[in-house]
């Protein structure tokens, strides 16, 4: 196992994350903000140096791919040193949190989870908005690449699915998917461009329209303000703006690519995109029209629709947004989204969750069941996109969602005895899990944040947000014993 690769990689991570830093700074300065300049030109030079040194110290020529140990160790080495890297500017800011606030908000950002510890943004630098929104629109980028490049060649979750044809030859492989990575970022920088763009012309200002842009591309979820969107009380514009962008961002990549570039074979056997967007229709209009006869909060059946479909499409893209406290409409909504907060977006996509596509594997799954439960002997061979699941790709979601249920009952259970309710222990773990952000209950609610959690509860669910956001395998097979034996 090549360790001084992994560090070599880590360290060159981290030395462009501290060159980053220099951007919120030079904002700061220029706003008059000097301390928080100074803090963030410091990290950036102390980051930077001691990336760019280690990167010296831990240089290695690679003459080929790097292997699946490797790459298990690789991937979760770099999230882990970026989240600390990206921790420093808002421990040495002035607004005098500890470390323990620190790198939750960095994880939260990194990971585009958007729960917080922070209040009072409104008087934060600009500087500093900027760094917390920036964390989130790299992270959003990050995952995308993870989910499309790395977690397929892992096998994890059932991700092997979307593996490029052909894998097996890495060396005919590796051009595929370099030219695949290069549309998805275009996509990507292109989509933040308009999103920006249609924020600032929905009534934003400049610097309003480029950070939530950040946080909505991604699907992270950081606002400027406490209030979230609802400080945009009353801009029905804004609203759509963030929804048609927030379910854009969900769906996967690599569907818009095709969509962009006239493949319509691709998008039309896109079953993961065509269920996404068929169960938002299904969730949004009944409901809404059910809200605006039976349970008239709002004004109207047109600020109903906009303002339900707005907070549905923030749950369940994880981007977490919120308008206004949605648990105050009743408790079927209070159920309502906390089973929609597990559900997710589409994989290779920014969004977080289960994702969708394991959600059509399993009602395959129980169809050819009740099918070979008529017909025991007959072959029956379920397809996903005109590709046949495989056992070992059902045996995969199947252990991804052993881990996931079991991870969010360990966390609740140890949030619980930290002092948290059930409700709050559990909602907290499951937002984070699924990378959504807002919980249930008076402490992590919609209108709350995270800042009255104990710091074991912090750090509980700042490993639990990356082990969402990893997949959970990539991290757990660490701890086997067989990842470390030398072969012979």
């Amino acid at each position: 196992m090549r360790l001084r690769f992994i560090f070599f990689v880590c360290c060159v991570m981290i030395a462009f994350f501290g060159a980053l830093m220099f951007i919120p700074g030079f904002i700061d300065s220029i706003t008059g903000s000097d301390e928080t300049s100074e803090v963030f030109f410091s990290c950036g030079v102390l980051t930077l140096l001691g990336g760019a040194f280690g990167a010296l110290l831990f240089y290695q020529s690679v003459l080929e791919a790097p292997r699946m140990k490797e790459m298990f160790i690789l991937t979760s080495s770099v999230w882990f040193s970026v989240a600390f890297c990206c921790a420093l500017p808002f421990y040495f800011s002035d607004i005098s949190i500890s470390l323990t606030d620190a790198f939750f908000e960095s994880v939260s950002g990194f990971t585009s989870t958007g729960a917080t510890v922070l209040t009072g943004l409104e008087t934060y630098s600009k500087g500093f908005l900027l760094w917390r929104a920036m964390t989130q629109w790299i992270g959003g980028l990050g995952i995308i690449i993870l989910a499309i490049a790395i977690l397929p060649m892992l096998q994890i979750g059932g991700m092997q699915l979307f593996a490029t044809e052909n894998s097996d030859n890495s060396g005919k492989n590796a051009p595929l998917v370099a030219i695949k990575m290069k549309n998805i970022i275009l996509i990507y920088l292109s989509l933040s461009i308009l999103c920006a763009f249609f924020l600032f012309v929905a009534g934003m200002t400049p610097f309003e329209a480029i950070t939530h842009m950040m946080a909505t591309v991604s699907t992270g979820g950081f606002s400027t303000y406490d209030m979230s969107i609802g400080h945009f009380e009353g801009n029905n514009a804004i609203l759509w703006v963030l929804t048609f962008f927030m379910t854009i961002c969900s769906l996967p990549f690599v569907f818009i690519s095709a969509l962009v570039s006239w493949k319509w074979d691709e998008v039309r056997n896109d079953t993961q995109a065509k269920t996404f967007l068929f169960l938002l229709l299904v969730l949004i209009v009944p409901i809404s029209i059910c809200m605006y006869l039976f349970l008239p909060i709002f004004e109207g059946f047109w600020n109903t629709l906009t303002i339900f479909a707005f907070q549905v499409v923030s749950i369940i893209s994880t981007t977490g947004f919120v308008y206004e406290d949605y648990t105050n409409w009743g408790p079927f909504f209070i159920a309502f989204f906390l089973f929609l907060t597990m559900i997710g977006g589409c994989t290779g996509s920014t969004a977080g969750g289960i994702k969708i596509f394991r959600f059509n594997i399993l009602f395959k799954a129980l169809r050819r069941h009740l099918q070979m439960m008529l017909t025991p002997h007959a072959i029956i061979i379920p397809r996903y996109n005109d590709k046949p699941i495989t056992e070992n790709i059902f045996i995969s979601i199947i252990a991804f969602l052993t881990i996931f249920f079991l991870t969010a009952t360990v966390s609740t259970l140890i949030l619980s005895l930290t002092g948290l309710d059930f409700i709050t222990s559990f909602s907290a773990t499951l937002t984070c899990l699924a990378n959504v952000g807002p919980g249930i209950g008076p402490i992590v609610g919609p209108d709350q944040n995270f800042a009255e959690i104990s710091n074991i509860a912090k750090w509980v669910l700042s490993i639990v947000m990356i082990l969402g956001r990893l997949e959970f395998m990539t991290i757990i097979v660490l701890f086997l014993p067989t990842l470390w034996k030398r072969r012979n």
